[in-house]
């Protein structure tokens, strides 16, 4: 069934009410949102499965290839035909393709190797780094938020910068509500908070009603009828599973479709109106929080890369984007193994580093 059974539609010439539209605006949106979110986890399901079984492999293959390339420029420096500045930058070569596979791909066999050309530890140079980006950020967030990082906050990614961030501003609220107790309310601010605590009471209710409605209405432990009790039990787990997540679209829509109710007369009174939509934008702003969760997994799940950017779209789009990928790994492979083999020879090299760019191979 489509959101179309929830919009409520005129009655002869008079116009909907500002309550109504609202109602609709907000059932419209709640169904496209559900409908992005489907289709985008699906998406991002499909575009994972194929990374893994096609490109996966292949860019395996590039990056051994990019090892063997490198062991050929190391064998080549310990060559006397070589002069002082070719093995310059051939040790540049090295030095940077090293750090780009221990790097992103944790080779860490390949440690001694820059360490041989760099003459310096790996790890101590990671290690410098860490501590100069993290030096930085907390500089950085000591002066926006204006609280003091601890010497052993962990600080290695965003999500536990952000954890920590919200517990030190907690911490702080805390201790100034502490040292600035709050002043008296007046009967003014409580007469406000107590009708703020009795609307989100009423707002409770009007699910619960919904809900009750149609746990009395299909309960399956009175049936007596084997292939009635099973179906009913389908439709108790949709319904529980609906009001857990307060999801009042889903526990309308399943009133409407299995009680032959229309939504005129479940929102016939403005007031129950209201709270159906409060609950209604709630739920809007959860689902908008989804979405962006789906695609913030659609953008780091490969660093640097979007993958609906990158692989998205419909099945014909995606087969387009995935042969290309394919085509670019395999082409730039094939060059890698041509090179290969001839900068084996330490002519062919030294006619390489004439000419050599250390970005080509970025």
């Amino acid at each position: 069934m489509s959101h179309q059974s929830l919009i409520l539609t005129k009655k002869s010439a008079k116009d909907l009410s500002k309550l109504q539209k609202q109602f609709n605006a907000n059932v419209k949106k709640i169904e496209e949102l559900k409908g992005n979110i489907v289709t985008e986890k699906e998406m991002l399901r499909r575009i994972l499965i194929r990374i893994q079984a096609d490109i996966v492999p292949l860019e395996r293959k590039h990056n051994d290839q990019l090892t063997e390339l490198v062991y050929v420029f190391d064998k080549h420096c310990d060559n006397p035909f070589f002069k002082k500045k070719e093995k310059a930058k051939m040790a540049e070569f090295i030095i940077d393709r090293t750090v780009e596979l221990i790097e992103n791909l944790g080779m860490d066999s390949l440690k001694p190797l820059y360490e041989k050309y760099a003459n310096r530890s790996y790890d101590e140079v990671n290690a410098q780094a860490d501590n100069i980006t993290t030096d930085f950020m907390k500089n950085m967030i000591e002066s926006k938020y204006g609280i003091e990082i601890d010497d052993d906050a962990d600080l290695s990614n965003p999500q536990k910068i952000q954890d920590y961030i919200a517990s030190k501003l907690e911490e702080k609220e805390s201790e100034a509500h502490f040292q600035n107790p709050p002043k008296e309310k007046t009967a003014k601010q409580l007469e406000k908070e107590e009708k703020l605590k009795q609307e989100a009471k009423n707002i409770s209710k009007v699910a619960r009603s919904i809900y009750t409605d149609l746990v009395k209405a299909f309960h399956p432990d009175r049936e007596q009828d084997e292939t009635e009790r099973e179906r009913k039990t389908e439709i108790m787990k949709l319904v529980t599973q609906a009001y857990e997540k307060d999801d009042l679209f889903e526990l309308l829509r399943l009133k409407i479709e299995l009680q032959n109710s229309d939504i005129e007369s479940i929102t016939m009174a403005d007031e129950q109106l209201k709270y159906y939509n409060k609950i209604l934008k709630e739920q809007v702003s959860e689902l908008e929080r989804n979405l962006l969760e789906v695609r913030k997994r659609a953008s780091t799940a490969m660093e640097g890369t979007n993958l609906f950017t990158k692989f998205g779209g419909d099945e014909k789009t995606m087969k387009l984007k995935f042969s290309y990928e394919i085509s670019r790994l395999r082409r730039n492979t094939k060059e890698l193994e041509q090179n290969i083999a001839v900068l084996r020879g330490q002519e062919s090299m030294r006619r390489f580093l004439k000419d050599f760019d250390n970005d080509f191979y970025n």
